[in-house]
């Protein structure tokens, strides 16, 4: 009953695709944006949104800082975003450094499905926007936190599909002028990677195409130009505030820092043997899928077919960018996922009807995957970091009961598995933001260091204070939520030490000197700070 009650539904909705989308939304939204204001920032949301706050304060757009001094490692863009929400919203809490990235995430996988959609149907591509988003390193972690990638990767990844369609369509200007001008936007949000995937993309839709003459046309150079002409329109205001060679040989060096050579040997290759693990491991259960190409003929059907070939030979041609990149982070794999998943997510299809040896087995890896995962939400209410949340037994039953529900989908459905699972992992998701995001707030050390910081903020507001000396270990974290309380920018003391100044010091600079402790914190297991007044003579 529960089955053809299901198929019945499915099949309504089926023809209403604009439902399915609102739907959808209906249960993301939840699943993106409970308690997603609970956790104080971490890896590097301080840095962008401690550049952001004092961009805010000096109203100096063109002139990045970081405690007072030029910041130059990332373009300003993604800053400039945080800057508008903060003007409009009057706040700058965790919650509104962290709605970009639900947008961005959002746009992203509506873009997933419009554009995918001529060339594998309304259902496949609306499969492919899901299963990126509900990826593990998506949906689990970085769906949380306030970062660049979700932008960048989205406007790279339309760029790769703009170059498919229009070159398609011998669109040849417009293909270079919009995939350019979107290069120079990836370019203001994260620097030179942008332009290595342009030409990665360019290179391959080009040479699959046996176009390569097209790489030295004339509308070539006018994308080039319009590239330059944004980028060199930013670079020009910037150099009449900051250097210009210093930013421009960060931005190399950022780039650069992150390969083979930057890096020890024993790491380098360490990272180059484990990559293809760490890859999967990070955005399953969807990567499993790559067991579709075991199928025999899966790779000869990709090579027939132009699009799955593209974005084969795209994904294969930058895939060695991070595999020889040891300090490269999951996040900066964003645009390669969805080529990826086209793919076999495609060759899914096609191969799971006739019940194949590889997606028979598939599937019974991914419906034991659920059963497990399902079966675990029984343990929560006798967890002793989860059990204190409100109504645990009642939110545990809840989830089992639709989880359950789920699995069982996932069994009996066999032709809707896929979405079955996608709209699993939300409700999964829901689960994680009702237990984990609370048993974190009892065990994360950063709770804590955002509480001093608090503190130390409110009651120095109003008073000059300063860090001392130059260079000071205090984390970005702990200055942001200082700054963001006094509503000022940090700044580092310059030198002579003056009376009726306040000054955050590392304990271990203080011997020796005479002064008065107004407050003393922590900011890991062997750095504490004081802020104090120095009795001068």
């Amino acid at each position: 009953m529960v089955e053809s009650l299901a198929r019945r539904v499915i099949s309504a909705l089926s023809q209403r695709p604009w439902w399915v989308a609102a739907l959808t939304l209906a249960l993301a939204l939840p699943a993106l944006l409970v308690h997603l204001g609970w956790q104080p920032l971490l890896v590097d949301e301080p840095i962008r949104a401690l550049v952001a706050l004092e961009m805010h304060y000096s109203g100096h757009f063109f002139s990045p800082t970081l405690l007072g001094l030029p910041y130059y490692n990332k373009p300003p863009l993604f800053n400039w975003l945080l800057i508008a929400l903060f003007r409009l919203t009057g706040r700058q809490d965790e919650w509104v450094l962290r709605l970009p990235t639900i947008a961005a995430l959002l746009l992203y996988t509506t873009a997933l499905w419009r554009v995918l959609r001529p060339q594998l149907g309304s259902r496949l591509a609306f499969t492919v926007a899901l299963a990126f988003a509900t990826t593990g390193r998506v949906l689990f972690y970085d769906s949380f936190l306030g970062l660049i990638d979700l932008w960048h990767a989205g406007l790279t990844w339309l760029a790769f599909m703009a170059v498919w369609y229009l070159g398609q369509r011998q669109q040849w200007a417009r293909l270079f002028i919009i995939t350019y001008a979107l290069t120079a936007v990836g370019f203001l949000l994260k620097g030179l990677p942008s332009v290595v995937f342009q030409g990665l993309a360019l290179l391959v839709y080009c040479l699959d195409t046996k176009q390569w003459r097209r790489l030295f046309g004339w509308q070539h150079v006018l994308g080039v130009a319009v590239m330059l002409s944004i980028v060199g329109a930013y670079f020009f205001v910037y150099s009449r505030h900051n250097s210009l060679e210093v930013a421009l040989q960060t931005l190399w060096s950022q780039s650069s820092q992150r390969t083979v050579a930057a890096q020890p040997l024993a790491d380098s290759v360490q990272y180059v043997l484990l990559f293809p693990f760490d890859f999967i491991k990070h955005f399953l259960p969807w990567s499993l899928l790559v067991g579709c190409l075991l199928v025999p003929g899966a790779r000869r059907l990709v090579m027939q077919q132009p699009f799955l070939r593209y974005n084969a030979l795209l994904f294969l041609a930058i895939l060695p960018v991070y595999w020889l990149s040891p300090a490269t982070i999951p996040r900066y794999l964003f645009m390669l996922v969805p080529l990826g998943l086209t793919v076999v997510i495609a060759l899914y299809a096609q191969y799971q009807p006739a019940g194949t040896r590889p997606t028979r087995w598939l599937d019974s890896i991914l419906l034991g995957l659920l059963i497990i995962c399902t079966l675990g939400i029984l343990s929560l209410p006798f967890v002793a970091l989860t059990r204190v949340v409100p109504g645990a037994l009642a939110w545990t039953l809840g989830l089992f009961a639709v989880l359950a529900l789920g699995t069982y989908l996932f069994w009996r459905l066999a032709d809707y598995r896929l979405l079955v699972l996608a709209y699993y992992l939300l409700v999964l998701r829901v689960g994680f933001d009702i237990f984990i995001f609370p048993a974190r707030m009892q065990t994360s050390a950063e709770v804590a260091y955002r509480t001093a910081a608090i503190r130390v903020g409110r009651e120095t507001k109003g008073r000059p204070l300063v860090m001392y000396p130059h260079g000071g270990p205090l984390d970005n974290v702990e200055a942001f939520y200082i700054a963001r309380e006094r509503g000022e920018t940090l700044t580092y003391a310059p030198l002579p030490l003056r009376p009726g100044v306040l000054y955050i010091i590392d304990e271990r600079y203080l011997h020796g000197l005479r002064y008065r402790t107004l407050d003393r914190f922590t900011i890991d297991a062997h750095v504490t700070f004081r802020v104090v007044e120095f009795q001068l003579p």
